[in-house]
């Protein structure tokens, strides 16, 4: 992958950028960022409550007063540049989008935008930290089939074997460490310089570390921080932007949605994980669901490939009547089938974040995007722009379609288990039927 030719740039780490994109991905979690020349919603409303989370601008739920009233709830727009970048105090990624106004659309029609899927040369795992990996003497512990895959073979006719790895993090700081195999218990440690990069990125239990490998051998380093110190991140941006990041953005969005002029985008996926730049496809394909009240759906919080949860619907209804009456933004309200968190399983929630049960395909919400390989010519015309515990996988990128298979689970109806049922029943029957059979059969 060049990441000049898809619009994506921000690596000035000397990571090479196929390398320094998918860590970057990586690092942000499973959180859609648009390509270049996708067609996208912008949805004011859920930058607004980004820009509320980093400047701490809400009181009783509610935004203070802003002149967003003459702003529609949502614009169609085409991303024109990407720009992926890091903050340097504190490592969280964020991305600037360049969105061009498309105008409102006398009919939406689903696009033909399939990737073309290029074998990858990179392997990526991640792994949450445990309080033994981020104590003072702690050293990382790595799952024996992430560690052949991601780094070079040990040598195993050393006593033990070792080797020393470099990696680099995305400000292209070089980390040494020693990989050590014990065969009593069997596993792969990263001990020395494991405990610098931990005080260095101020890791705590439940952060999680990244690595991604070329096969050349490079290696790429990066964290993602867990939910209760994101946060504090999210404080801190506040203190270093305060004067600059409250409403600006918006209201340069809505002058150029007036003007039809191109406007940036600053997206934090750490501090903001329902993303309001939604894919075309994504929401016309919504429009087609039914959200009915008591209409049972499923959502599917992706943070680390894990779990899906299950709710009804019990209401219908903006959730901003007055500034934008019939908006589509978390206007359906869901009752949880268990007390969930309401960071990641909020009680009111977008269509396209849930799926109603009995759907042939789930809506992981949310998954990364496929890069896109096709070059597409610029129809603006504009040049210049800067465009588990533990999880592995080489880098195979889609947004919202997931296979609970490939995500290890499987999806189970009451039909399949009654289905079940009768097969058993039945084999157990047959079963007694051939014994019977044998045993008063005719003597000759």
């Amino acid at each position: 992958m060049n990441g000049a030719s898809d619009g994506v740039y921000g690596s000035t780490s000397g990571l090479k950028d196929n390398l320094f994109i998918e860590l970057w991905h990586a690092c942000a979690g499973s959180i859609y960022i648009p390509k270049l020349w996708d067609k996208v919603f912008y949805f004011p409303q859920g930058h607004l409550e980004q820009i509320a989370i980093l400047t701490r601008d809400q009181q009783d739920g509610h935004y203070k007063e802003t002149p967003l009233q003459i702003m529609p709830s949502k614009i169609l727009c085409i991303v024109i540049g990407v720009q992926l970048k890091v903050e340097d105090n504190t490592d969280e990624v964020f991305a600037l989008i360049t969105l061009f106004p498309l105008g409102e659309p006398q009919e939406l029609v689903l696009e033909d935008n399939q990737a073309i899927q290029n074998p990858s040369e990179l392997y990526s795992f991640s792994k949450i930290l445990t309080s033994m990996e981020t104590s003072k003497h702690g050293a990382f512990s790595i799952p024996m089939q992430h560690a052949e895959k991601c780094f070079h073979p040990l040598d195993m006719t050393l006593q033990p074997p070792t080797q020393d790895l470099v990696a680099k993090d995305m400000h292209g700081i070089e980390w040494n460490f020693r990989h050590i195999f014990h065969s009593h218990p069997r596993e792969h440690l990263l001990t020395s310089g494991w405990n610098m990069f931990v005080n260095s990125k101020k890791l705590l239990p439940g952060d999680s570390c990244i690595f991604v490998s070329e096969e050349n051998g490079e290696i790429g380093i990066g964290i993602r921080r867990g939910m209760n110190q994101q946060s504090n991140i999210s404080t801190t941006l506040s203190q270093l932007s305060t004067q600059t990041m409250p409403f600006q953005s918006l209201l340069t969005a809505a002058h150029a949605v007036t003007t039809n002029t191109m406007f940036l985008v600053k997206y934090h996926p750490w501090t903001s994980p329902f993303e309001f730049m939604v894919p075309l496809n994504t929401y016309i394909e919504s429009t087609q669901k039914d959200y009915s009240i008591g209409t049972r759906v499923h959502m599917i919080f992706d943070a680390e490939g894990s779990a899906r949860r299950y709710g009804t619907i019990v209401g219908n209804e903006d959730i901003d009547p007055i500034v934008w009456p019939g908006s589509e933004w978390r206007c359906i309200k869901v009752q949880w089938d268990s007390m969930l968190n309401p960071c990641t399983y909020p009680e009111r929630v977008c269509p396209w974040w849930i799926e109603p049960l009995g759907s042939s395909n789930l809506k992981g919400y949310p998954n990364l995007p496929l890069q896109n390989k096709e070059h597409v010519q610029n129809p603006l015309g504009l040049n210049g722009f800067a465009n588990d515990d533990m999880a592995g996988s080489s880098f195979k990128r889609e947004y919202h379609k997931v296979d609970m298979d490939l995500q290890g689970y499987r999806y189970k109806t009451g039909n399949d288990e009654k289905s079940k049922i009768f097969i058993f029943a039945f084999f157990i029957f047959l079963c007694l039927f051939i014994f019977f059979i044998f045993i008063f059969r005719p003597r000759m």
